[in-house]
């Protein structure tokens, strides 16, 4: 999210910059859980849309959900987010 040379802040965009930052800020997950949710309930195409994103994006969430201290709001939207990447591959 720190990238300022981003072209646009298109949905696909912001979810791949979302995608990055989950895996480089563990002090943020919960943030990113919900950021993640919120984007994925504007846009419901975007899993369709994510292209290479798409499977690490799904195995992060899912280690995530399995192993890292989550409030029980991000536990329940980290597990919808992987959810949806999980089932429209």
């Amino acid at each position: 999210m720190r990238d300022r040379d981003l072209s646009g802040w298109d949905p696909v965009t912001l979810l791949r910059g979302l995608a990055h930052g989950l895996h480089l800020a563990p002090g943020y997950v919960d943030l990113y859980a919900h950021s993640l949710w919120a984007l994925l309930a504007a846009f419901p195409w975007l899993p369709q849309a994510a292209g290479p994103e798409a499977a690490p994006l799904r195995e992060r969430t899912a280690q995530l959900w399995d192993g890292a201290p989550l409030s029980s709001r991000s536990r329940r939207e980290l597990g919808r987010v992987h959810y949806v990447f999980d089932h429209n591959r």
